[in-house]
C-alpha cells in the first residue's frame, strides 16, 4: 500500500509532456535528474507519515486498551495500626492532689526544732492468731537458742509434752535470775551507803527493773503452777503481767512495737486535748497535774496504764515524771546519753513520750531530741516544779502538727 501510495504521488506529479516520454522509455537527462530529486522527496514524505501513523495508532491502541480494561474490584489497602491499651498506672499523689497557688503564704513551722512527724495512716496487716503468734515465738525462740530444739523423729505429742518442758525450764530460770538480780541490786546500795561512788544510770536503772519485776514474781508464780500454757496468750493480751526475765524474744519485740504503736495513736487521738492545755498554760509555762480534767491522754502518751479513777491517773502520771526528773539529772551528769546505745535511746525517748516510728534515724538525732527534751525541762518559770514543767513540754508534744 506503501509503495503505490509512493508511486502514484510520483507519477501524479510529472507534466503531461514528460510523463509521456517516461512510460515510452525515452527519459531525457533533465528530467532523469528531477525524477531522482522527486523520488527522494516522495520517499521521505512517506516516511513521515508511516512513523506519525504508527505512534498514533500505537497511543490509541495503548489508551483504548487502557479505557477498555475494567475498574479494580479491591481498592489500594492502607498499612493496618494496631492499638492496644497500654497497663493501667496509678495516679501520683503529685498529679492528683491540687497544688496550692504560688502566691499562697507559707505554713509558719513551731519556735522548737520538731522531733517527729504527723504519723500516715496505713493498711493494717492481717493479725495473726494466738495460737499461730505462740507457736512462732517458741520457734524464734528454739532458732535463737533459748529453747532446746525437740528431737526431728518426734511426733505430736512428744514434741508438745518437749515444749512444754523446755519452758517450764525457761521460766524457771528466769525466776532464778530475779533472786539473782535481788542480790546484785543489794549489793548496789549497800556500796552507795558505806559510802561509796554514786550509781550509774544503768545501776539505777536496774534495780529499778527488778523492783517491778519482784511485784510480777507472786501472780507470776501461781500462774506458772496452775496453767503454764496461758503465758503466751498473757504475754499477747497483759504484757505487763511477765516478768522482764520470763519473756521470750520474740515476745518481747511484740511487745515493744504494740507499746510505740499505742503512743502514736495516743498522739492523734488526744491532739485536741494537748492544744487546750497549751492554750491555757503557754503564759505560765508549767502544768500542775491537780488541775488536769484527763490525765489518761498524758498517762498513754507516755506509755503507762490511764485507766481507772480520776486520782489514780493522776498518781500515776506524777509518780513516773517524778522519776524521769531524777533520770534527766543523770544524763545530763552523763553527757545527754553520750554512752547509751540505740535501743537504750529509744526507751528514753518513749518514756518522754517520744516514741520512734522510722528506722531510718540515726543515733546522733536521738540524742538531740534527748538533749532538746532536758533543756526544755529544766527551764522553770515562777511557781514551776520539776512535775508541772514537764507536764507542760508533754502538752508541747502532744500539741505539734
Amino acid at each position: 500500500m506503501l509503495r503505490l501510495t509512493g508511486k502514484n504521488v510520483a507519477v501524479n506529479s510529472f507534466p503531461p509532456r514528460q510523463l509521456q516520454l517516461v512510460l515510452l522509455g525515452q527519459h531525457p537527462a533533465s528530467s532523469r535528474s528531477q525524477l531522482a530529486s522527486r523520488h527522494a522527496r516522495v520517499a521521505w514524505t512517506v516516511l513521515a507519515r508511516s512513523a506519525s501513523t504508527t505512534t498514533s495508532s500505537s497511543n490509541a491502541k495503548s489508551s483504548s486498551h487502557a479505557s477498555n480494561l475494567p475498574p479494580s474490584a479491591v481498592s489500594p489497602r492502607k498499612h493496618r495500626v494496631e492499638l492496644k491499651p497500654g497497663p493501667l498506672k496509678n495516679p501520683s499523689p503529685s498529679s492528683t492532689t491540687p497544688r496550692p497557688h504560688s502566691t499562697s503564704p507559707k505554713q509558719t513551722q513551731p519556735s522548737f526544732p520538731p522531733f517527729r512527724q504527723s504519723p500516715r495512716p496505713s493498711i493494717p496487716d492481717p493479725v495473726p492468731s494466738a495460737i499461730e503468734l505462740a507457736k512462732q515465738d517458741i520457734a524464734d525462740a528454739t532458732a535463737q537458742g533459748v529453747l532446746r530444739p525437740a528431737p526431728q523423729d518426734a511426733g505430736t505429742i512428744k514434741r508438745f509434752t518437749h515444749q512444754a518442758i523446755e519452758l517450764f525450764k525457761f521460766y524457771f530460770r528466769g525466776l532464778k535470775a530475779i533472786n539473782t538480780h535481788r542480790k546484785q541490786a543489794a549489793a548496789i546500795r549497800s556500796r552507795v551507803a558505806t559510802g561509796g561512788p554514786a550509781p550509774s544510770r544503768a545501776e539505777l536503772r536496774f534495780i529499778r527493773t527488778y523492783q517491778q519485776d519482784a511485784l510480777k514474781l507472786i501472780p507470776f508464780v501461781i500462774v506458772v503452777i496452775i496453767m503454764e500454757e496461758l503465758i503466751p496468750f498473757i504475754a499477747l493480751y497483759a504484757p505487763r503481767m511477765l516478768p522482764s526475765t520470763c519473756i521470750l524474744p520474740g515476745q518481747r519485740d511484740r511487745i515493744n512495737a504494740k507499746a510505740c504503736n499505742n503512743q502514736l495513736l495516743a498522739l492523734t487521738a488526744n491532739r485536741q486535748i494537748f492544744e487546750s492545755l497549751m492554750k491555757e498554760s503557754e503564759s505560765c509555762g508549767f502544768i500542775a497535774t491537780q488541775s488536769l480534767g484527763q490525765p489518761g491522754a498524758l498517762c498513754r502518751l507516755i506509755g503507762i496504764p490511764g485507766w481507772g479513777p480520776l486520782q489514780l491517773a493522776r498518781w500515776h502520771l506524777q509518780r513516773h515524771l517524778q522519776y524521769i526528773s531524777l533520770d534527766d539529772k543523770v544524763l545530763k551528769q552523763e553527757g545527754y546519753g553520750r554512752d547509751l546505745t540505740f535501743p537504750e535511746l529509744k526507751e528514753a525517748l518513749q518514756e518522754r513520750g517520744m516514741p520512734i516510728y522510722s528506722e531510718k534515724i540515726s543515733a546522733d538525732e536521738l540524742r538531740a531530741r534527748l538533749e532538746w527534751w532536758i533543756d526544755m525541762s529544766e527551764m522553770m518559770p515562777e511557781g514551776a516544779d520539776a512535775v508541772s514543767r514537764r507536764v507542760f513540754v508533754l502538752g508541747m508534744i502532744g500539741s505539734q502538727k
